[in-house]
């Protein structure tokens, strides 16, 4: 992977109505709707419920700007429910991270997240990575559990990484999915995902 192609406006698996957009100020009012739930943002370290919307939306935006950050909105049907995000993207060590996914509590639990999981990862290897990397607060019981359902293996924790909200600093957890190891990861969310109606 000599350089992460960042041209790429839309992906979308249509078996199960989920479809990734380039994030762009038209998504701002849906996100901003899908966002407003402060349950969600429990486990990030910066929030996106409220007043916090802006402040959060416009770090998107610089980071989209600058390269650093490759957003999607994500939308089932034609409602936005929520977003994820390349990052941390090392081109010279051919990995990637997927994160900065958050969902509406009304797109918990369905097809949203495997969905976009599998077309995030699927980009991220067609691409040339090798590794794509996650990564989540020590005490997020349920995204730990997501990406061990995944088939993600998780590598370890780095001790007080990042800070929360409220100021406490957090353990993060890594894991990741090799090159080698997607042919099985892609068959367990395919299996999911056909189990949808």
């Amino acid at each position: 992977m000599t350089a992460f192609p960042l041209s790429t406006a839309r992906l979308g698996h249509g078996a199960s109505g989920v479809r990734l957009s380039r994030l762009s100020v038209s998504h701002a009012d849906a996100l901003r709707a899908a966002a407003d739930v402060a349950s969600i943002w429990t486990w990030f370290p910066r929030r996106g419920d409220g007043a916090h919307f802006d402040a959060m939306w416009t770090y998107l935006r610089a980071e989209q700007r600058a390269k650093r950050w490759v957003p999607y909105a994500v939308s089932v049907g034609e409602q936005v429910v929520g977003m994820t995000c390349f990052l941390n993207i090392v081109a010279e060590a051919s990995r990637v991270e997927i994160g900065g996914t958050w969902f509406n509590p009304s797109a918990q639990g369905g097809l949203a997240n495997p969905a976009s999981k599998l077309l995030m990862i699927e980009r991220a290897f067609g691409w040339g990575a090798e590794r794509v990397e996650f990564k989540t607060d020590a005490r997020n019981g349920q995204s730990r559990a997501a990406l061990k359902k995944l088939g993600a293996t998780e590598e370890g924790v780095l001790r007080r990484h990042q800070r929360r909200p409220d100021g406490s600093l957090r353990d993060t957890v890594y894991f990741s999915i090799l090159r080698e190891e997607w042919g099985w990861v892609r068959e367990g969310l395919d299996a999911r995902l056909g189990k949808h109606p």
